[in-house]
Formats: C-alpha cells, structure tokens, sequence
C-alpha cells in the first residue's frame, strides 16, 4: 500500500483495549514502506504528546503490541503501545532504515519482554 494513510481513534475506541484494523494497516504501510510518521501518543504519565517517528516493527510487551520507533523527539529508539495511539499519519517522506536497528534486541521470544536498553514510552 502506497501512499498517505491516516488513522484516528474515536472516543469510543478510547475507552477500550483494542485498537482497530485500519490502525495495523497504516502502521504496516509506514513500516513496510519505511515511510516517516506523525503519531500523537497518550503516555498514562507524561499525557498526551505528538512525535515525528520512523517505524521499525511491531512487537509484543506484556501481551501488547507495542509499536517499534526511531524517535525524533528522543532521538533514541522507543515503544508505543498501539492502544494509546490516538492518530497516526503516514507522510510521503521515506527514510533509510537504521543499521543499528535489530529486531530482537527490542523482543524476548518467550516472554515478549525487551532488551536492556529499550524504553518504553509509558
């Protein structure tokens, strides 16, 4: 899938755990493509914060998946739990995928659980 793609939570959606279909979609399409995204997150502690970000994967923490990012804001790599997303916006903007980057320093296979040096923005 090519192109912009927007997602927006409802308020219904809001108040559950669950996080819709078109919000995979436009999440898979930012990373398959690698393309920037605009995300406006609600951290329970620190509210609610737009950042610019380059998705990498999604993961599972704590049986939640959990959004994999460079983080512009942080200039570090993070987690956004999906059921705190409010919005994203997937923008025409590529990026170059950062070498750095390994799947399975951000992932236990047998508990889902990161590594070390992972933050999870909260």
């Amino acid at each position: 899938m090519n192109g912009t793609s927007t997602y927006n939570r409802s308020p219904v959606q809001r108040k559950q755990m669950h996080y819709s279909p078109n919000l995979l979609s436009t999440v898979n399409n930012a990373i398959d493509n690698r393309l920037v995204a605009v995300i406006e997150y609600d951290s329970k502690d620190k509210g609610v914060s737009t950042r610019e970000i380059e998705p990498m994967a999604l993961v599972y923490k704590d049986r939640r998946r959990n959004l994999v990012a460079w983080c512009k804001l942080r200039n570090d790599y993070r987690s956004f739990r999906l059921d705190r997303l409010n919005m994203i916006k997937v923008r025409h903007e590529e990026f170059v995928r950062r070498e750095d980057f390994r799947i399975e320093d951000y992932q236990d296979a047998g508990s889902g659980s990161y590594g070390e040096k992972f933050e999870e923005e909260d």
